[in-house]
């Protein structure tokens, strides 16, 4: 009988434990969302046998760099170098910019959404989306080959050390030229880029620093200017301020590395991070004690993405309840979730770029340098319709094109949406009266929760 009890007390505790080791689909459908959809099929199909911190682990930990599944575009430099040349006529200039320019861009931009619809490591994408609406260059000034550069370096450091990251986007041309750093000279300094790089990049706007403070690091950024045959940023000394100057009271002689150097020293860095990751994933309103904490634990690690978004994952306000379902999908989450969790076949564009434009987020294209605002912005009416015709759109033609090949795929991907996909869709299941392939589909995707995540 003693023997009875005590398996039955053994089985009680263990079934709590595994309660608790055990992450629910609502948690699983959260993580998913706001990680960049990593993982699909194991959140939902075997969430019950892993724990948050497994669940976090098999995410977060994927290599922190995968090459991009597709090849990259490849552009005749020759011709962006004649482009700047004086010795170029007018007249061949305008024919390149009629020819080849907008056939370049077009190419760079189809580029990317492969990439998007192909990618190994969905978060890693979402990451490269983030660093560019943080990064702002577009291609309205900045010329196909650089901003395909500076995507690569987003990619490549995106999940990496952002001091690094920021060492390489500084000595990258495509900030220089997008923030006219090319015409900040000793004798006439140019403040757009020391301004954006204090403003918007790294401290943030408040009493971080002063006027005297951009006007001291724009003298430090002189001197920079493209080797447009090689596509290289290069430094010209005769041409750069070498003045002693004080930026955050400290005085000296500075260029891109000595001015980088005392941003990552000052405390205010590691906020500012934080907290952009901190609206990227947990919420639109910061916890400042919580950001305080963990934007220490960022600055300890030497500035490294990977572990701050791994601390705001694992923090108590990424599972609060009241932070579910509360963040606007941009049409670049809302497009990717769909992909991810019908496990569309044999993905093509299908006038994807066109479809987003409208949606209000066409990628190489911010609206200005500090980006898309985000949130409730997306959720304009004018917006909102487009956003539904995009998903539409594109799901009828998927489903158009794929029916050619195999007269039954409609079918097959009804038969994917399982009542735990439809959770993960919609966080509750289609009602009974539906029972269409294709009504439920639409139902799912025009669907007001099908905006959150």
């Amino acid at each position: 009988m003693k023997i009875s009890i005590r398996i039955a007390i053994s089985l009680i505790v263990f079934c709590v434990n595994y309660s608790l080791y055990a992450i629910d689909i609502d948690d699983a459908r959260h993580l998913w969302s706001r990680t960049g959809f990593s993982n699909t099929e194991m959140l939902i199909n075997n969430h019950k046998n892993i724990s948050k911190n497994d669940a976090i682990k098999n995410i977060i930990d994927a290599p922190l760099y995968y090459p991009p599944a597709n090849s990259l575009p490849e552009f005749d430099n020759k011709i962006y170098a004649a482009l700047r040349s004086k010795k170029t006529p007018q007249k061949e200039k305008q024919r390149i910019r009629k020819e080849n320019l907008k056939k370049d861009r077009k190419l760079l931009q189809l580029w990317w959404y492969q990439q998007i619809l192909n990618t190994k490591n969905p978060l890693q994408e979402k990451m490269t989306v983030f660093w560019h609406n943080h990064f702002t260059s577009d291609l309205r000034k900045v010329f196909p080959p650089y901003m395909l550069k500076q995507n690569q370096i987003f990619r490549k450091h995106g999940m990496g050390n952002f001091k690094k990251l920021l060492q390489e986007i500084m000595h990258d041309p495509a900030i220089h030229i997008y923030l006219d750093n090319t015409k900040n000279k000793k004798q006439k300094p140019n403040e757009n880029l020391a301004r954006e790089l204090l403003e918007l990049f790294t401290l943030g706007e408040g009493g971080h620093y002063s006027e005297q403070d951009i006007k001291n690091i724009a003298k430090a950024l002189t001197g920079y200017r493209i080797d447009f045959n090689t596509q290289n940023l290069v430094f010209k000394k005769r041409q750069h301020d070498s003045s002693f100057v004080k930026i955050f009271d400290t005085n000296g002689s500075y260029s891109i590395d000595g001015v980088i150097k005392l941003i990552m020293a000052h405390p205010n860095t590691a906020k500012f991070i934080t907290e952009k990751l901190w609206m990227e994933f947990i919420s639109d309103t910061p916890d400042q004690k919580e950001i305080e904490r963990i934007s220490i634990k960022f600055r300890d690690s030497g500035y490294e993405i990977k572990e701050l978004i791994k601390e705001l994952l694992h923090s108590d306000s990424f599972w609060d309840k009241n932070n579910f379902n509360s963040l606007v999908k941009s049409p670049f989450d809302l497009f990717t979730s769909t992909i991810n969790l019908f496990q569309i076949d044999d993905t093509k564009i299908y006038k994807m770029p066109a479809l987003l434009s409208k949606s209000g987020q066409k990628l190489f294209y911010p609206p200005d340098v500090r980006g898309w605002r985000g949130g409730t912005y997306w959720l304009t009416t004018e917006l909102i319709i487009a956003r539904k015709k995009m998903l539409k759109k594109y799901i009828k033609q998927v489903i158009k094109t794929n029916k050619k090949k195999n007269p039954k795929y409609l079918s097959i991907i009804a038969k994917k949406m399982t009542k735990s996909r439809q959770f993960f869709a919609v966080t509750e299941t289609i009602p009974n009266n539906i029972n269409k392939p294709m009504a439920k589909l639409i139902y799912l995707l025009s669907h007001d929760k099908y905006n959150f995540k």
